[in-house]
């Protein structure tokens, strides 16, 4: 593991481009704080199960070792593939008290691989959640990053690298990515506290850790109302992108996001107004668009051109589109049935990414194969396995296309046909985005 391995790195390059087919758009910032010949612990939130190293696999030149949950390794297959791919199991209490004696080989071996300027990855939070904010850190960062300088007298220069993952969507296929590497820092000034008081150390170091998580991150710290945050966060992004003068990079979603935030915890849990007016507003309004089969986010401004070319778009690419949901169709259904029975959403991405990435290409080699043998040139079943392929990406993004053009089509029939309706909506929409604005001090 402490060694840069040829295989690893193809299975990189194939996995990766899955990845990035998969998504819609995989996009990283500050890569420039990763040192090249530094030891490295990696620091993220964790919101996504598998798809959260990935991301940092997928984006960054290094080949690191991920620490991850011990009942994941629970199967001699599963032991060996994790192992291959540069993964060690940790012990929790809910593995058995006596597993947790195990965690000791975990983190001399941890340190034996910083000592040869491999990178660790380690989730600081030792658990995901299913919320955009940052739970409180547990030991293991800083237990093996003590580890590792005491037993080099201080002078490993270990770097930890907090790490912000962003997702529009934490269920989907098709989504943006966000990974935002933060400037390192050593432990060196932690080190006579260290000698004094590991524990306070352990402390101070996870403080420091989290206030630099948090820089990179949607950190929603009022609970009792995350999902009214959750609203504003999307319905305030069209006016907070016009005020900060920001496009629709995956960047730039995550800095409005991030003011948005920031301001309405101003506006309304550091201040005055009261949260529940725009709750109540909203609700109403959402209850009734529902009913309709609208949502509030779906009256953003619609550019009728767009919308036509999108249509024919459509219209053109649903040969290929058919062509990738017939063969597709059987995994589809097959992946829906065991979605359904995963215990925590925070899983589904991971199990339909794992399902595009190695079940999906042995079925249509076997497709192709069969279709080889039929027609009796094995060429034409390689033509087939590639378009099949290709289709089944075609047919997967064409599929998310269809929903937004379909929803943008029938606001503007409603705005043509409908007028005093839509206007009507369009109406308390925009008095409940001068709610806003009020509370936010942004009427100007």
């Amino acid at each position: 593991m402490t060694k840069w391995s040829l295989g690893y790195q193809l299975l990189k390059y194939y996995v990766g481009t899955i990845f990035r087919l998969f998504n819609k758009r995989l996009v990283a910032n500050g890569l420039e704080n990763i040192p090249k010949k530094k030891p490295i612990i990696f620091a993220p939130n964790h919101q996504n199960a598998l798809i959260d190293p990935l991301a940092i696999i997928f984006t960054s030149s290094k080949q690191p070792v991920f620490l991850t949950r011990a009942d994941v390794f629970a199967k001699p297959i599963l032991l060996k593939i994790f192992t291959y791919i540069k993964m060690l199991p940790v012990y929790r209490i809910k593995d058995g008290a006596a597993n947790l004696k195990n965690n000791e080989y975990i983190f001399n071996k941890s340190v034996e691989i910083l000592e040869a300027n491999a990178p660790i990855g380690l989730f600081p939070e030792a658990t995901q959640t299913d919320k955009r904010r940052l739970r409180t850190l547990k030991k293991a960062v800083p237990r093996i990053a003590f580890m590792a300088e005491e037993k080099n007298d201080f002078n490993l220069d270990l770097q930890v690298i907090p790490v912000g993952i962003y997702y529009d969507n934490y269920y989907h296929s098709n989504v943006d990515i966000f990974v935002n590497y933060g400037k390192g820092f050593t432990i060196k000034k932690y080190k006579e506290r260290y000698l004094e008081n590991p524990q306070k150390a352990y402390t101070e170091f996870r403080e420091e850790l989290f206030d630099r998580i948090v820089e990179l991150i949607i950190h929603i710290r009022d609970l009792e109302h995350y999902h009214v945050y959750e609203n504003i966060r999307l319905f305030y992004r069209s006016s907070m992108k016009k005020k900060l003068k920001l496009g629709n990079s995956v960047h730039d979603n995550f800095k409005t996001d991030k003011e948005t935030i920031a301001i309405a915890e101003k506006a309304f849990l550091d201040g005055d107004n009261n949260i529940e007016v725009f709750d109540n507003q909203y609700n109403r309004l959402e209850r009734g668009l529902k009913k309709k089969g609208f949502s509030i986010l779906d009256f953003d401004h619609i550019c009728p051109v767009k919308t036509i070319a999108s249509s024919l778009l459509l219209i053109f690419a649903f040969p290929i589109f058919l062509f990738g949901f017939l063969n597709a169709i059987p995994y589809y259904l097959l992946t829906l049935k065991f979605v359904k029975k995963l215990k925590t959403r925070q899983f589904d991405s991971s199990f339909k990414f794992g399902i595009s990435a190695f079940v999906f290409p042995i079925m249509f080699m076997i497709h192709a194969l069969i279709f080889g043998l039929i027609t009796g040139q094995a060429i034409w079943g390689v033509y087939y396995f590639f378009a099949a392929l290709i289709s089944t990406v075609v047919a997967n993004k064409y599929r998310y296309l269809f929903i937004k053009v379909k929803k943008q089509w029938a606001v503007l029939f409603l705005k043509w046909f409908k007028n005093k309706e839509f206007n009507s909506i369009i109406k308390t929409r925009d008095s409940i985005l001068s709610f806003l604005n009020t509370a936010f001090g942004m009427d100007n």
